[in-house]
């Protein structure tokens, strides 16, 4: 087990989101400079005024949303910060123009998402959310 005082997220910071993986077929995959976020969980974009596209819009309004939505309102932005809400289960990437996009793991028997550094640091959550 990590605890909140172990986690150093500082490596994934400054990097640019530079290709968003939008094949339906597939976990959803945020690739950036140096590292890649892999997502099999539900998530979330927002802004300060609420939550601008989600994975159910995805799934259930494919006509008006898609990950292609997603990507052209995070594509090119950098990683500013991340946070990890332990009682939650819920991870935070905050992008320039305060942007967050949020993962929330919600199985008990599912891996939720995986962060990965070219630097070989990697981050993740394994069945019940727990992070390691």
């Amino acid at each position: 087990m990590i605890y909140m005082s172990d986690l150093d997220f500082s490596y994934f910071y400054g990097q640019k989101l530079i290709d968003v993986d939008t094949e339906k077929r597939r976990f959803l995959r945020l690739i950036f400079e140096h590292s890649q976020l892999s997502v099999e969980c539900p998530w979330r974009l927002r802004d300060k005024g609420g939550i601008l596209i989600g994975e159910s819009d995805c799934v259930s309004a494919p006509d008006k949303f898609s990950r292609k939505s997603l990507e052209k309102l995070i594509k090119n932005r950098k990683i500013v910060e991340i946070t990890f809400y332990e009682e939650l289960f819920l991870l935070s990437v905050k992008l320039e123009n305060d942007l967050y996009f949020d993962l929330f793991h919600n199985s008990t028997y599912f891996e939720g998402w995986v962060l990965t550094g070219d630097n070989g640091l990697d981050f993740f959550t394994v069945p019940g959310g727990e992070i390691c």
